[in-house]
C-alpha cells in the first residue's frame, strides 16, 4: 500500500473542511505546512494526486475503459492537430496551475500554435491550455463537474469536455466573456464535432465500445 486511506475506513467523521471525494489527503513530507506548486511539480511522474486546497488528494484510480478513452480521445485530436500545425495535444500527468496551492492534471489538454510557450517543461504555470478533457470516473464526477468547472473557468480554460462513459455522453463547455461555460452535450452514437475545431469528428461510438482489438 502507498499511504493512501480510503474515506470508507474512516468513519462517518472527517476534519472540517475535507473534500469528500475518495482518498484523504497525504502530505508530501510529515510537516503540516500546505503543499505549494513548487513541491506539487516535483512529484513522481506516476504520482496521480492533484494539489487540492495545499493537500494532495487522488480523485479517480482509472479503469481500463477510462484509459481507453484517453487515449482514444488523444489520437482523434493528435491527427486533426498534426496535419494543421494547431497545437500542442498533451495527455494526463501534464500539470495546470490555478493557483499556488492548487493544481490538477487533466486527462487530456490542448494549448494551440502560438501559446506553446506556456507548455514549461514541468507544468502549465502561467495561463492555461485552450482545452482541457476529464473523462469521468465513479469517484470523480463530482469534482470534474463542480471543482474543476469553477478552477477552469477561473484561469480562462477555452473550453472543458466531461466525458462520461457511464452515460454515453460528452458535455462541452465554451468559455464566454462572463467567465461562464456555455454548455452543449452530445450522446450516444452521435459524431461529435465541435466547430472550434474545424474538421475534427470524434465518433462516440468509438469510446464507448471500450479496449477492442483492431
Amino acid at each position: 500500500m502507498d499511504g493512501r486511506t480510503p474515506l470508507s475506513r474512516l468513519g462517518s467523521s472527517r476534519p472540517e473542511g475535507l473534500l469528500p471525494w475518495s482518498y484523504m489527503p497525504v502530505p508530501l513530507h510529515a510537516a503540516s505546512l500546505p503543499i505549494t506548486w513548487a513541491r506539487f511539480v516535483q512529484l513522481e511522474d506516476d504520482d496521480r494526486r492533484e494539489l487540492v486546497d495545499g493537500e494532495l488528494l487522488e480523485i479517480d484510480v482509472p479503469t481500463k475503459k477510462h484509459e481507453w478513452i484517453v487515449a482514444r480521445l488523444i489520437w482523434f485530436l493528435t491527427s486533426w492537430a498534426e496535419p494543421r500545425r494547431a497545437g500542442i495535444v498533451l495527455g494526463s500527468g501534464y500539470k495546470v496551475r490555478i493557483d499556488d496551492h492548487r493544481g490538477v492534471m487533466p486527462d487530456v489538454q490542448f494549448t494551440r500554435s502560438g501559446r506553446e510557450g506556456l507548455l514549461d517543461d514541468e507544468g502549465m504555470t502561467r495561463g492555461a491550455p485552450d482545452l482541457a478533457v476529464e473523462v469521468v470516473s465513479p469517484s470523480s464526477g463530482r469534482f470534474d463537474r463542480v471543482q474543476k468547472l469553477a478552477w477552469y473557468a477561473a484561469i480562462g480554460v477555452g473550453e472543458y469536455w466531461i466525458v462520461d462513459p457511464d452515460i454515453e455522453t460528452s458535455e462541452r463547455r465554451v468559455l464566454g466573456s462572463d467567465k461562464r461555460f456555455v454548455l452543449s452535450t452530445v450522446s450516444g452514437d452521435e459524431v461529435f464535432a465541435p466547430e472550434t475545431f474545424v474538421g475534427l469528428e470524434i465518433p462516440l461510438a468509438d469510446l464507448w465500445r471500450g479496449p477492442t482489438p483492431f
